[in-house]
């Protein structure tokens, strides 16, 4: 009961904030991407016109 009791007080919180470390990395690394993307797109677009 003690090892069950223990788990629940450190392993439970570390799971969740190890998944929310996990999210805002992703979301950083998206966003990144993103504004790569974005760039490059603008890039094409103004080779269009000129």
């Amino acid at each position: 009961m003690n090892s069950i009791t223990r788990f629940s007080v450190i392993g439970i919180p570390s799971i969740i904030g190890m998944g929310i470390a996990w999210v805002g990395n992703r979301i950083i690394k998206n966003e990144k991407g993103l504004k790569d993307r974005e760039l490059e797109l603008k890039l094409q677009l103004n080779n269009k016109f000129h």
